[in-house]
């Protein structure tokens, strides 16, 4: 790993130094050699079939300096010595059934699923599947407890989010939290948003949604787009029969 963890880190060729450990030496060597194992909860990781993936990491920052989310969040928004992608599936199993109200349960699902993380692991940690495993997995365990304030927001949004019309709303209700903005960001709101706001600052919503910024600056475009019952991808198309072909359509 001397050499995969710099190029995979900050793309030199080699680490600046190097520390190795050689036990007892004679003449300048160390005459006492004493090696102290810390376990801190991988023992426990270690009997996860999956989520065991996450301790080969060797510490390189492929994952933190491609991921989007930890580019707008940075480390410390994590709470852990281990942030970015890597911090949200290790920190939770680390930390395994010391509080399950623990913010820390919360971090799997502080990623997009992208895919990003686990294409440039340089030791192939699937740190995607990882992360959908974790996410299950805080889901079984909350499934007999109580509902917290995240599971009632989760279940205001469900609706709006799987509805056009209530999201289009709900895109422009943001707007009035314009008016809690200072110097171009929210640093206060009322509950249950202030659980938020109280620990970190909530950006401006913009004066208009992108379908409303999108209508304005394409309407010529729209405007002469051809329009077609299905669209001309070259993909195979479904008959009545459901059998496929792959004619492409083209507009006559």
């Amino acid at each position: 790993f001397s050499q995969l963890l710099p190029r995979s880190a900050t793309g030199e060729r080699m680490n600046p130094y190097t520390s190795m450990w050689t036990g007892v030496t004679p003449g300048d060597g160390p005459q006492e050699f004493h090696l102290i194992l810390m376990d801190n909860g991988r023992t426990k990781v270690l009997c996860d079939p999956i989520g065991r993936q996450a301790l080969a990491c060797i510490r390189c920052g492929s994952c933190m300096n491609i991921c989007p989310v930890y580019q707008h969040t940075s480390g410390h928004a994590y709470g852990s010595v281990y942030p970015g992608p890597i911090g949200a599936i290790l920190t939770p199993q680390l930390t395994q059934g010391l509080d399950e109200h623990d913010p820390v349960h919360t971090l799997p699902f502080a990623s997009s699923l992208c895919g990003a993380c686990g294409e440039v692991c340089p030791v192939k940690i699937d740190i995607p599947t990882i992360l959908i495993h974790m996410r299950a997995r805080t889901v079984d365990v909350k499934r007999n407890l109580v509902p917290d304030v995240w599971d009632l927001a989760m279940g205001v949004a469900t609706p709006v989010m799987s509805n056009s019309t209530l999201w289009k709303a709900a895109g422009t209700g943001t707007k009035a939290t314009r008016l809690f903005a200072k110097k171009g960001s929210i640093g206060a709101l009322p509950f249950p948003a202030s659980l938020w706001t109280r620990a970190r600052d909530l950006p401006v919503a913009p004066k208009e949604t992108f379908r409303q910024w999108w209508k304005r600056t394409h309407k010529d475009s729209d405007a002469n787009a051809p329009r077609t019952d299905r669209p001309a991808t070259g993909l195979p198309l479904a008959s009545e029969h459901g059998m496929t072909t792959s004619t492409t359509q083209k507009e006559a």
